[in-house]
């Protein structure tokens, strides 16, 4: 049997599918083909569930887009999962060669999705938890669930990678250094001696204020014998930049300097991750380790962590799942002493 699971999404998308996609194996021996875009395809295509990654990048027209959709069309497929629900998810769920196309049932559906002629799964809670609701494609295909697991790939592996994307010559280089920035943190430690404070958060909405990310550095520092690494994209290192320059700890700043290998290397080896809602927050969960969610505009019962402890201050017009706020009192109500009292109840 062969299945094509078309889940283009962000990263933390990614990551609430691989349960599934384990049972699918699991469950009907099937060969599982991925279609997915750029951030997660490292991810994807290591999986050892996936057997082959298709890249999709919503930037290249002509000739590459061809190539897409050439690589969706070169096989028949048993069954394709439309997984994203939105018009070109639906649009490439409809190019590709499928005996069997199911997709959300139309209330869940969005862009008018529903519209296309697909296999759709029972209604259900659109409020659950998005890994328990991509779970239900499993239950529609008769498979019996499993326990949930992620099995993310590279935990434990070192991988050289000469002339790759990241600023080091090879994977070893990037853990010597990253362990020597962690001075007088011995790096045989269990979890590594350190703390993950990841900044980033895709929605504007999201963010935790700087200076609060500052203070809780502060305080973690004065409280606790952990060391503190910041992680985030490139596009948070004016951020990074900014928290640095407010505390009074050295702290370990990896924004933008690290590939998704090493990102999964530093959180599996964290005691603790403390974030906004974000990629990186479901990464550390899939990884069993400790963390503290910080939410606000978004629905923690829906797209928070699986697992783990939730801070949010409840307001009248949250969650809002707004991607801008002009005034984001639901963020700014959580203070880094309301973080700080979690931390020290977690470690």
């Amino acid at each position: 049997m062969k299945i094509l699971i078309v889940k283009l999404g962000a990263l933390g998308d990614v990551i609430n599918t691989f349960p599934l996609v384990i049972n699918i194996k699991q469950g009907l021996n099937a060969q599982i083909h991925w279609l997915v875009a750029p951030l997660s395809f490292p991810l994807v295509k290591d999986h050892e569930c996936v057997d082959k990654a298709i890249l999709f990048d919503r930037r290249i027209t002509g000739r590459s887009l061809m190539e897409t959709v050439r690589q969706i069309r070169q096989t028949e497929y048993d069954i394709v999962l439309d997984l994203q629900r939105l018009l070109k998810s639906g649009v490439l769920t409809m190019v590709a060669r499928g005996k069997r196309k199911i997709s959300f049932d139309r209330k869940r559906c969005k862009e008018m999705s529903w519209l296309f002629p697909f296999e759709r799964i029972t209604p259900s809670d659109s409020g659950a938890h998005m890994l328990t609701q991509y779970m239900e494609f499993a239950k529609h295909l008769d498979i019996v669930p499993g326990k949930i697991a992620w099995q993310i790939p590279w935990v434990g592996q070192r991988f050289s990678n000469p002339g790759g994307d990241n600023i080091y010559e090879s994977q070893d280089k990037f853990f010597k250094s990253f362990h020597d920035l962690l001075s007088g943190c011995p790096s045989d430690q269990p979890h590594g001696g350190y703390i993950v404070i990841n900044i980033g958060a895709t929605k504007p909405a999201n963010r935790w204020k700087t200076k609060y990310f500052a203070k809780l550095a502060d305080m973690i520092d004065e409280k606790t014998d952990h060391k503190i690494v910041i992680t985030g994209g490139a596009e948070d290192q004016p951020y990074a930049e900014i928290i640095k320059d407010r505390t009074c700890c050295k702290a370990v700043d990896l924004c933008g300097k690290t590939s998704l290998k090493e990102l999964v290397h530093i959180i599996d080896k964290a005691e603790c991750v403390i974030s906004c809602d974000t990629g990186p927050m479901h990464l550390a969960i899939a990884l069993q380790t400790k963390v503290i969610a910080l939410f606000g505009p978004s629905d923690p019962g829906r797209t928070g962590p699986y697992k783990g402890v939730v801070i949010q201050k409840k307001f009248l017009c949250s969650p809002c799942n707004k991607k801008k706020c002009k005034h984001p009192i639901c963020m700014e109500a959580i203070k880094p002493e309301h973080v700080m009292e979690k931390l020290l109840q977690v470690l």
